[in-house]
């Protein structure tokens, strides 16, 4: 997982000398402890040292800062300038998640579904990943309409999760495309429609997503070469990453 590195938090202080910074943070200034931990995090004019970095985005995490809280997170999870802890690493990605920080929300909710770090809990799994996948977050939308499919921590709804497949599917997630093209091709959550159900699999073809090709050959069975065409020249204006 990557670290947030220039957000816009850091706007402030990014045109600070390196010793202004370092007098900041000493001072006890959030943004400039953050922004000193993104230095050594990166090696940007210093020797790169995690150990450093994550003292400095500690400070700043104690103190509030999202960003900061998310990136003690990460490197918790992977063990990065701090002996690994599962369970530190979902603490601090809880403290981020409440503040909205949507990547939080989401590793969050996959901590508790593979009860890594927390012991597993798909309902709280399910709640956070609801969050992350109403900001937009991709992978979490793909993965609460997991839930939703499989009833896991909600009661299932293929409607639902047919919809959350199709919020990821757009923004070029290769598992979801395939995942809307079931839903099409055999009327799970709503009616069948083999013409997108062939455009969204062909989609993922295009994006690159394993077992998409022989799930294509097998949807091209279904179809007509009438129905081909209209999914071909559909499927161009499926994905859309601004959506």
């Amino acid at each position: 997982m990557a670290l947030f590195g220039a957000a816009p938090v850091v706007a402030q202080t990014a045109q600070m000398t390196f010793a202004q910074t370092q007098q900041a943070a000493q001072r006890g200034d959030a943004k400039a402890q953050y922004r000193l931990g993104v230095i050594y995090d990166s090696g940007e004019g210093v020797a790169a040292d995690p150990r450093k970095a994550f003292d400095w985005f500690q400070r700043a995490a104690m103190q509030g800062l999202p960003e900061a809280q998310y990136n003690v997170a990460v490197m918790y999870d992977e063990g990065q300038g701090v002996a690994q802890s599962f369970v530190m690493a979902a603490n601090w990605y809880n403290a981020a998640a409440e503040q909205g920080v949507v990547e939080a929300q989401y590793n969050l909710g996959m901590m508790y579904a593979q009860g890594q770090g927390p012991a597993q809990d798909d309902a709280t799994a399910a709640y956070w990943l609801y969050k992350a996948a109403n900001q937009g977050y991709a992978p979490a939308q793909y993965n609460i309409g997991l839930s939703y499919l499989n009833g896991a921590g909600v009661a299932v709804d293929p409607l639902t999760a047919c919809h959350w497949f199709l919020m990821a599917a757009r923004q070029g997630d290769g598992e979801s495309q395939i995942e809307i093209a079931k839903c099409y091709e055999t009327g799970r959550g709503g009616a069948r429609d083999p013409v997108k159900a062939y455009a969204w699999a062909l989609v993922a073809v295009e994006t690159g997503q394993d077992g998409s090709g022989a799930y294509l050959e097998g949807l091209g069975a279904t179809v007509n070469d009438k129905q081909k065409n209209l999914a071909i020249n559909m499927a161009s204006g499926l994905v859309n990453p601004a959506s």
